[in-house]
């Protein structure tokens, strides 16, 4: 108990000293300088808290939550892990950058230099970032943009919901790669590694669907010489297959032969002979 009363009296007057030496050669002295890197810290903290607040609240007056609601940027943000939305992190981009800026000038006023440029680099660099991102955000409505209008148009042409979508597909997410590319340009990072892959995968794409396109455009060219020659309803006959045109697709015809139905290719019915009822007059 006794050795337990020293090394606590100990204690207190090791930190006692320690306090009588520390407040008279150091705080007193520079009491005015610890006061004002106190009020600028606080004044920064508050005012990145604020800043935030105000810059969300714009944002959503201008109706930027409603327009990245319909695209996909904020999917692409919860891959990274960040939990909020498009406008929160605009929001804490701007709350950290008034961070930095604040501790910039505390760096200053404590005469660190060498740190104060540092920062200085930093709070300059990060313009660029909020730029980045806003072109990332355009980009990507504009790939959700003419990605639908490349779906809705080749639905209308080759009446193929998984043609159409892939069409959709190819454009939508080349257009979102390209404003990735850019903005990672902006911010300084070496972008030729993505953009031969970005080119390889296109090239890929480009020869798949050129592939494809090989069988699938001699039924739809021939769709058309197909839907002038024959009507829904008529009865035809052709390689061994008879029925009743039930419908006449971009690719093939449908016949209705009793309770069965079966699919002809619109390139046969242009290069085979057809055998069609002929009505008495």
């Amino acid at each position: 108990m006794a050795d337990a009363n020293a090394i606590l009296h100990g204690l207190q007057s090791w930190f006692a000293g320690f306090i009588g030496e520390i407040i008279p050669h150091y705080i007193l002295p520079n009491i005015w300088l610890i006061i004002q890197i106190i009020v600028v810290l606080v004044v920064g903290y508050i005012a990145g808290k604020v800043s935030k607040a105000v810059v969300k609240k714009i944002l959503r007056v201008v109706g930027l939550k409603r327009i990245t609601a319909k695209i996909w940027a904020e999917d692409v943000l919860r891959v990274t892990g960040y939990r909020g939305n498009i406008i929160e992190l605009i929001g804490d981009i701007v709350k950290w950058s008034i961070y930095i800026i604040t501790l910039a000038v505390v760096v200053q006023t404590l005469g660190f230099t060498t740190l104060a440029v540092l920062f200085g680099q930093v709070i300059a660099f990060i313009p660029r970032i909020i730029l980045a991102i806003l072109i990332v955000i355009i980009g990507f409505m504009i790939a959700d943009f003419f990605g639908r209008i490349f779906d809705e148009g080749a639905m209308k042409i080759f009446d193929d919901e998984l043609l159409a979508k892939f069409s959709g597909g190819v454009v939508k997410y080349s257009i979102s790669m390209i404003a990735v590319i850019i903005s990672l340009s902006l911010i300084g990072l070496d972008i030729n590694a993505m953009l031969i892959l970005f080119t390889a995968m296109l090239s890929i794409v480009v020869i798949l669907f050129s592939m494809s396109l090989k069988d699938i455009m001699p039924n739809f060219s021939a769709g058309m010489h197909v839907k002038n020659t024959f009507k829904v309803g008529e009865r035809i006959k052709v390689r061994g297959y008879s029925g009743v045109i039930e419908h006449i697709g971009p690719y093939s015809v449908t016949l209705l032969d009793r309770k069965k139905q079966i699919t002809i290719p619109n390139s046969i019915l242009l290069k085979e002979p057809v055998e069609r009822e002929v009505k008495s007059k």
